[in-house]
């Protein structure tokens, strides 16, 4: 099995209507992702605290909004291939209320460490 990630990224707020039909429509594709043979395990991201970076050799923080759409949710889950995971991401619903999902393949820190 691979590990992948789905990354949500908002692109605007969702209407009451959007949000109404989405609670109908998201538990429709989890139960559909599991028939699969696929268990999700996702996780909401709150708001963005802060952001940090380095000028020279002071951290500085970014209070401000990210100009990029914003990171508002996150399922990791194993799949035997990367078409299957890719299907995973193309049938999700939220792609009908402009959200876009980035789909990534990851390994642990320590695999990585390993491999070295």
């Amino acid at each position: 099995m691979r590990h992948f990630t789905l990354i949500f990224h908002a692109t605007r707020p969702l209407t009451p209507e959007e949000r109404k039909q989405s609670a109908i429509d998201i538990p429709v594709w989890v139960k559909r992702v599991t028939e699969m043979g696929i268990t999700l395990d996702p996780r909401a991201l709150g708001e963005t605290v802060t952001r940090f970076s380095t000028e020279g050799s002071t951290v500085v923080t970014h209070e401000e909004q990210m100009g990029a759409a914003p990171i508002t949710f996150i399922v990791f889950f194993d799949s035997p291939s990367r078409d299957k995971a890719m299907e995973v991401a193309q049938i999700h619903p939220v792609l009908q209320y402009g959200t876009t999902i980035e789909l990534r393949e990851w390994t642990s820190g320590r695999q990585a460490d390993a491999k070295q």
